[in-house]
Formats: C-alpha cells, sequence, structure tokens
C-alpha cells in the first residue's frame, strides 16, 4: 500500500479473516464464484508484499526491496489485469459477452509477457523504487513496453482489462463495484499520478473487504448453469 509499512501490513492483516470467509462461503454456497473469493487473499499478500518494499527502503536493503517490490507488481501488473476478466468469462452466460471475456482474458495474459516478465528476468536497472510525498513510486519506464508504448495508452489498455469487466460483465456482483474500482482508479491517477500502482492498489484492496457484505448475503445457495453446489 502507499503512506507506510504499518497500514501495508494492516490492510493486508484485515484481508486475511476476510479471505477465511469468503472462500468458505463461496465453496458452500457457489463454487463457480470461488475465482471471486480468491480476491481478498490475492489483495492481502500483495499488500503485505509492499509492507516488505517499505521495511526495506526504511532499511536501504535493496535485496529486500526488489523481492517485495516483484511481488507487489506480479499482482498490480500481471495478476489483475488477467484475473477480472477471466472471473466475467467464468460468469457469464450470455454466449456473446462471454467469448468477448474469454477473448479479453486470453489478451490480457500479455501483461504477463510483455510487461511483468522482463522486470522480473532483466537487469535490476529496470526497475527502482523510492519514496515520494509519502506514497512508494515503482520506476519502470527503461522496460521494454513502456519505453515503446506511451504511459497513457497503457493505462488506458490497463483500464479496459480491469474496469471493463466489472461494470459491463455478469451482474454476479452488480455494477456497484466496478463504478467504485473505476472511481478509484480516476482518483489514482488524478491525485496520485506519482504513485498511481501503489494508491489505486490500496483503493481497490480496501474495496475488496466488500465482498465479505457480497458473500454474507447469499443466505441460500445460488445456483449458476454448470455450477457445483454443495449444501
Amino acid at each position: 500500500m502507499c503512506f507506510s509499512p504499518e497500514a501495508s501490513f494492516a490492510v493486508g492483516g484485515a484481508l486475511i479473516p476476510a479471505a477465511g470467509y469468503c472462500l468458505r462461503t463461496a465453496w458452500l454456497k457457489n463454487q463457480r464464484l470461488i475465482p471471486i473469493a480468491l480476491m481478498p487473499p490475492a489483495f492481502a499478500v500483495q499488500q503485505i508484499a509492499e509492507g516488505v518494499v517499505w521495511l526495506g527502503l526504511h532499511a536501504s536493503d535493496p535485496a529486500q526491496i526488489r523481492v517485495g517490490a516483484l511481488a507487489f507488481l506480479f499482482f498490480a501488473l500481471a495478476f489483475w489485469p488477467f484475473w477480472l476478466p477471466f472471473i466475467a468469462a467464468v460468469n457469464e452466460t450470455r454466449p456473446g459477452p462471454r467469448r468477448f471475456f474469454v477473448a479479453l482474458t486470453v489478451l490480457s495474459s500479455g501483461w504477463f509477457w510483455a510487461f511483468y516478465l522482463p522486470l522480473l528476468i532483466g537487469p535490476d536497472s529496470l526497475l527502482s523504487v523510492r519514496v515520494v510525498h509519502h506514497s512508494i513510486l515503482y520506476s519502470y519506464s527503461d522496460a521494454p513496453l513502456p519505453r515503446h508504448v506511451p504511459q497513457s495508452v497503457l493505462r488506458v489498455l490497463y483500464s479496459v482489462s480491469v474496469v471493463v469487466p466489472l461494470v459491463f460483465g455478469p451482474k454476479t456482483l452488480g455494477r456497484l463495484p466496478g463504478l467504485m474500482l473505476l472511481s478509484a482508479l480516476l482518483v489514482a491517477a488524478a491525485v496520485y499520478e506519482y504513485a498511481f500502482v501503489s494508491v489505486w492498489c490500496f483503493f481497490a484492496a480496501v474495496l475488496t473487504l466488500s465482498l465479505c457484505a457480497f458473500f454474507y448475503r447469499m443466505s441460500a445457495p445460488a445456483i449458476a448453469p454448470g455450477a457445483t453446489v454443495q449444501a
């Protein structure tokens, strides 16, 4: 997260029991929703990873900073733009939109290969991490993709991957989560442009806590085509 290691670990810690509750409820009520229930544990790991980055920055430990940053950026740059279209593809029942989200999922896997993998296996110089205005700035402008594609274009494509599935996908969660996520993205881009990745992921992690309410309201098993429901 942005702001401090305490905040990062606090959000990550709060998401751990939320993760257990969401996973157990999805398993009992509708196993097709397990990909959604995996969001809190994924965000928990991501926020804890950024806590590790903070500690590394405070200790001036380059190795710790790199390990934490690569763990955090795996989720930010590769996992989320793939996972959200995947969730839409799994839960969409309309043939046309489902084909669209399957295609978007396949295309969005490219974020790992084109963006994250070069940071992982490339020289350490491709990634720098520093604190700017009490937030963490991850710099990777020398990586192959940012070097050849303007940042504004990358942000639009990224937004399509993470927001479109929630706003225009199946109404499993309703439209509100997608609109909230879009609002968080716009605020992070406008107010925290210097540390967009860190701040947006923090906002999204906090919003993920609302999934507890979503699963709590599912008082009866929600049976979807192809889903396996257990009592």
